[in-house]
This record gives C-alpha cells, sequence and structure tokens, in this order.
C-alpha cells in the first residue's frame, strides 16, 4: 500500500473524516488511517483511493503523499522534496487550511523550482500547512461539482421546498456505507434527492413518502435521472410494506423545521416508529443515517430503540435550527 493524503473541507471536518471511513468500507478500499490533522488525513491504500473522491461530498482531494514537515518550508526539505520527484515535471499549489503556517505561494515556487522541474502543465504538487505540519502532495484526484450543479432541486422537473442539496444528500447517502447494487431505502423521501444520489451510485432505491403529491413527484425527478431501477411508493414510514431484513442501507431527511409537515405528529414520536420500523426491514448490522433538530436528541431516540449510535454530528442551518445527523447500526 501506498502514503496517501485526503484534503477535507475545512467547514464539517468531522463529518467528512466520518464520510472518508465510510466511503472507505462501502467500497471496500483497502485502507490504512495513520493521522488526522485538522482537515487532513494521512493513510496508507491501493491504487482506488481515487474512488473516495468520485463518491464524496466534503472530500476535496486524494494524493500521493511525497514528504512531510514538521518545521514548516526549507531549503533543506525543498530539496527532499525534489529527490523524492525523481525529475517529475510539476506546477506548485499552496493551501494553509485555516490560514496556518507562513508559507507563500510565491516563496514556495520559488524554492521548490529551484530544485524540481517546474511546468505550467506539470502535474500538481500541493503544498498544505495545516497545524504542526506542512506536506507536500501529487493531486491525483479531485472533486468537480459540474454533475451534482445539473441535480440542484430548482433544477429538477418536480420542486419541493425544503429539499437538501445534491451535496448534502450525497453525504447523508455516503454515510449509510451505501454499495452498488445494494438496496437503498429512503421512506421520508419528499422529492428524492437522497434516492437520487443512491442511484447516481449504482445502487437499487426505493422511495418512499405519505404525501401522494411527494411520492409522483419523485417519480418524475427519477425518472428524469434515469434511475429506472428505482421503486417508488405511497407509504408511512412507520408501517413499510417491505420483507424483514430486506433493505441494506437507510438515509433519510424525517420532517422538522419551518417548510416541514410531520402529519400532526410531534417529531420524537415519529422518528421513534419509525426506526421501530426500520430495524424489522433493514439488514442486521447495516446503518441508517438520519437527522433532527439539535434540542430533539435524536440519537437518544435511536438508542431506546435498540439501535447502536457510531457517530452523531451538528450542522448549522440558521439561527433557530441546528441540524444533527445520527449515524447509526442495526
Amino acid at each position: 500500500m501506498g502514503l496517501r493524503y485526503a484534503l477535507l473541507a475545512a467547514s464539517h471536518p468531522s463529518l467528512a473524516l466520518e464520510e472518508l471511513r465510510a466511503i472507505v468500507e462501502a467500497e471496500d478500499i483497502e485502507y490504512r488511517e495513520l493521522a488526522v490533522l485538522d482537515s487532513l488525513v494521512i493513510f496508507e491504500s491501493t491504487g482506488r483511493a481515487e474512488e473516495i473522491v468520485r463518491r464524496g461530498s466534503l472530500v476535496r482531494e486524494v494524493g500521493e503523499l511525497i514528504s512531510i514537515s514538521d518545521s514548516g518550508m526549507s531549503p533543506e526539505w525543498a530539496a527532499e522534496v525534489g529527490a523524492a520527484l525523481d525529475g517529475r515535471e510539476v506546477r506548485v499549489e499552496v493551501t494553509r487550511v485555516r490560514g496556518v503556517g507562513s508559507v507563500s505561494e510565491q516563496e514556495a515556487v520559488k524554492l521548490l523550482c529551484s530544485r524540481v522541474s517546474c511546468r505550467l502543465k506539470g502535474e500538481p504538487l500541493h503544498l498544505i500547512a495545516v497545524e504542526g505540519a506542512l506536506i507536500a502532495g501529487l493531486v491525483t484526484a479531485r472533486a468537480s461539482r459540474k454533475e451534482m450543479e445539473l441535480r440542484r432541486p430548482r433544477r429538477r422537473p418536480f420542486f419541493k421546498p425544503g429539499t437538501l442539496d445534491p451535496q448534502v444528500s450525497r453525504l447523508f447517502v455516503n454515510l449509510s456505507r451505501t454499495k452498488r447494487g445494494s438496496l437503498f431505502l429512503d421512506p421520508f423521501c419528499g422529492a428524492g434527492g437522497f434516492v437520487i444520489e443512491a442511484c447516481s451510485l449504482g445502487a437499487r432505491t426505493i422511495c418512499g413518502d405519505l404525501d401522494w403529491r411527494s411520492s409522483l413527484g419523485a417519480r418524475e425527478n427519477l425518472d428524469y435521472f434515469k434511475c429506472w431501477d428505482s421503486l417508488t411508493i405511497i407509504s408511512d414510514a412507520t408501517s413499510l410494506p417491505l420483507l424483514d431484513g430486506s433493505v441494506e442501507a437507510v438515509a433519510t431527511d424525517p420532517p422538522y423545521g419551518r417548510s416541514s409537515s410531520t402529519m400532526k405528529r410531534k417529531y420524537e414520536e415519529l422518528v421513534s416508529s419509525f426506526l421501530q420500523e426500520v430495524a424489522s426491514v433493514a439488514k442486521r448490522g447495516s446503518y441508517v443515517t438520519f437527522a433532527g433538530p439539535y434540542e430533539a436528541r435524536p440519537w437518544e431516540i435511536a438508542i431506546r430503540r435498540g439501535l447502536e449510535v457510531r457517530g452523531r454530528f451538528h450542522m448549522f442551518v440558521h439561527g433557530a435550527l441546528v441540524r444533527e445527523i445520527v449515524v447509526a447500526r442495526v
């Protein structure tokens, strides 16, 4: 296995790290984590590590680790980087995570290009400064959001207020360890954003909602994105017409907040009943990712229903709502 690095979204580093770990598990990528330095992860992996970026929502890039310094930029370290590159042509880029470090792009280019072959069209050599370290890595895969932009809620045939954007939807799906060919369920699917993302990863999907208008609209969206291997049902998430143990991954965003309707049921009651149902229809050992308002303590509801909570993460939405994302195992 080779030494790699992953640069994560600095806005949500703990969520991004959990997503990274979920993706390597779902894709069965050989992975051994060596260090986590704020938004930078150093790990050993096989050549399939680029799949992390293809799937990722909060993973910005993955690359080959060339060298790491704990004392910042110096002529000696630049010489070490040059020796490791062994004549490869590069172009130098610099990122200071949260403004850490004093290295400037001008200084780095001047120092490194006196020891390595720098070309405008060379391989990107990324210098990333984090607290306590400076790494040099050759970028092998970098995230592109072009496809996700095409799936934004207002670009779909059917739009519903309060729909999460594709980046957040992809995050939920990844946290549920959705595999290619597996059966994915969103029982509060709304306009179908989660199942569209699961479909784009090659999963078979079931999209359910108690509101018939949403179910029909979700079907329209799924057809638009050619998700033919997707079943859309009008169903109550607390009583699903599914066989026990048939579902292999669940990600959903139950109704809460200003633009959502709980059909006159309290969030706690609704989610408790939904999780009880999921514990039956989901395969043992599968993951469930769901969310709720922080003050409702959704992770405690999962524990009371016998699920193993593997992680809980907070995401600010607006002044009146902090979303808590819960990752649990059946």
